[in-house]
């Protein structure tokens, strides 16, 4: 009918867009070609420069573009004067090329300009492109003055306007700032700005992490009261909550030497070291004295990458590999021969000894205890008093909750069997408020629970080393796991019975074990015994163990008595022969002797 628009189908649509990519394909292959072939043969010219920035504009995420471009421009300024081009360079950029015309010759001082401005005009299109920043970064460290960082730090506003979580921007405000010398106080008196305009701005809080003198406690009180004041303004805000809790736990101790534990039996030395790493310490080093010489200068045993164990005499050097069975991880060991003697080990400034015979030995400051928030204990103190405030207002708030409850555990690492319950009971609290995570909050309260009987351990041993031998009682605490488990390297005895184990992750850190009951947990393998070399007692009865798969870790164990009744594994054919087979040392097999 005359006057009516013709309205495309969708497969016309689709064939018209296909016919039209199709022709910026071609276009781009051809542009391709000529910038390729024009650089391997060595072309540097402003004609390759511009083909470049013809590919650019539409494409600004090409990482190699952007390095083919930043080569021309050195090859350019290269034979640029500041003022004047040679007469040569002058003609040339003056030649009509046959799509492109270049009508004069800007020095460098105008290239850099006129690249800056090209590459503001990409970063409108994708303000996310690395390559982008890189080459901005590139350009201002060919004229770093202090204009251009002003200029620079009036782009990244801009930006951060536009986005205020965008963190290649983020990370080149730092590269200027760093490289303009700005003083820390102005980019405070930013970010405060911004955080005040919204309190959700993470990249904002973070960024005050880079730019406070946490060693003024007087810096750290005022952070605290402003924080304070932006919780109790938004207190869902997860952004606020976490700055919270670095300004309350960011103190990193250097790495120390905590305890150490000589296995006899196999010749092994352990120890526990305050930090994880993912690698043994360069500076973990062994000291042994014998019994008949021991004003000899001492050996030391170093960390090596050889894995050799020499046996020479005691004014040689010996060499040793630190090994664990976790990464990262605290509790390092190695194998060492002639055991005789005293044994000290050190890190740093720290040093452990064993004097000749003892199995344990334990850093004279004892073992601190394991807590989230290292800040100096008072202004914990103080500041619970203002959470718990907050908790009496917001009381199903599970950000509250959350640093009420480590607040808690903090303030009182020595608990009570009623503090125990209040961190019980908030944990439960928890999982109904948030039950998204659920299965986060049950890990949470057997780590803090496991850091509890660890410290109360600990607290015990250091002041009477004899009192080693006292068993850890963690029966029908509710726990999924086993967490801080290097801390319980030294235990011969551990009761984990009636939990909600699942698996052994961790438990190969217990190389100390003799007496382990797993009974009635969920356990469906043994897996993870391999550590306990020292494990002659076993109850894992009543558990999910299917097959004789499940029980092969056990090998390596000097298993003498083992339970596995009421395993799917024990009511199968092949039992008891297959855990006979597998535990050569075995004697009594579910309390019959075999």
């Amino acid at each position: 009918m005359h006057g009516r628009l013709k309205v495309k189908t969708t497969a016309e649509k689709e064939a018209e867009k296909k016919k039209e990519r199709e022709k910026k394909k071609a276009i781009y292959q051809k542009c391709m070609n000529k910038i390729r072939g024009l650089f391997m043969s060595g072309d540097r010219s402003v004609v390759l420069l511009n083909l470049i920035t013809k590919v650019l504009e539409n494409i600004p995420e090409f990482g190699t573009l952007w390095n083919w471009r930043r080569i021309v421009l050195l090859e350019i300024f290269r034979e640029c004067v500041e003022e004047k081009c040679n007469e040569d360079e002058l003609l040339a950029m003056k030649t009509t090329e046959k799509d492109n015309e270049v009508d004069k010759t800007p020095n460098k001082a105008d290239m850099i300009i006129s690249e800056k401005l090209f590459v503001a005009r990409c970063l409108e299109v994708n303000p996310k492109a690395y390559s982008l920043w890189s080459h901005r970064r590139w350009l201002v460290e060919q004229d770093p003055s202090e204009s251009v960082i002003k200029e620079e730090l009036s782009l990244c506003n801009l930006f951060l306007k536009y986005d205020e979580r965008n963190f290649h921007c983020w990370d080149y405000r730092r590269f200027i700032v760093t490289l303009g010398g700005i003083k820390t106080q102005s980019e405070l008196e930013m970010s405060t700005s911004l955080i005040e305009r919204n309190f959700s701005n993470y990249s904002a809080w973070h960024y005050r992490t880079t730019l406070l003198d946490t060693e003024n406690m007087g810096v750290v009180r005022d952070e605290l009261e402003w924080t304070q004041n932006a919780y109790f303004t938004d207190p869902s805000d997860q952004s606020v909550w976490l700055y919270y809790q670095w300004l309350l736990g960011r103190e990193v101790q250097g790495d120390k030497v905590l305890a150490v534990y000589r296995d006899t039996d196999n010749s092994t030395i352990h120890v526990l070291i305050n930090n994880l790493t993912y690698s043994p310490p360069s500076q973990l080093l062994i000291k042994r004295m014998s019994n008949t010489d021991e004003n000899t200068d001492e050996n030391k045993v170093q960390n090596t990458d050889e894995n050799t164990d020499e046996n020479t005499d005691d004014n040689t050097a010996n060499t040793v590999t630190w090994r664990s069975s976790t990464s990262p991880s605290r509790l390092w060991s190695c194998d060492i021969s002639n055991f005789g003697g005293h044994v000290t080990i050190t890190l740093g400034d720290s040093s452990v000894t064993l004097s000749d015979g003892a199995t344990l030995g334990v850093d004279k400051e004892g073992i601190s205890p394991l807590v989230k928030y290292t800040a100096p204990r008072d202004l914990v103190e103080e500041q619970l008093g203002n959470i718990r405030e907050l908790y009496e207002l917001e009381p199903d708030n599970k950000w509250v909750i959350l640093t009420y409850l480590d607040m808690v555990n903090t303030c009182n690492p020595h608990k009570s069997k009623e503090q125990i319950t209040e961190i019980r009971n908030l944990t439960v609290k928890l999982c109904h408020v948030d039950s998204m995570r659920t299965g986060f909050y049950r890990d949470l309260w057997t780590k803090l629970l496991c850091e509890t009987a660890v410290t109360a351990w600990w607290s015990n041993t250091s002041r009477d080393v004899i009192r080693s031998r006292d068993p850890l009682n963690l029966s029908k605490k509710y726990l999924t796991k086993l967490a801080h488990s290097d801390y319980m390297f030294a235990l011969h005895e551990v009761d984990l019975s009636h939990n909600n184990l699942t698996s052994l992750t961790g438990f190969s850190s217990l190389v100390a074990v003799e007496k382990l009951n797993l009974s009635n947990n969920k356990i469906h393998s043994l897996e993870g015994l391999e550590g306990c070399k020292n494990l002659k007692e076993l109850d894992a009865s009543h558990n999910q163990i299917h097959n004789a798969c499940g029980i092969l870790a056990c090998t390596k164990c000097r298993l003498r008595a083992l339970h596995l009744v009421g395993n799917p594994l024990a009511a199968t054919s092949v039992y008891p022969a297959c855990v006979v087979q597998s535990c050569s040392m075995l004697c009594t097999l579910d309390d019959r002797e075999l």
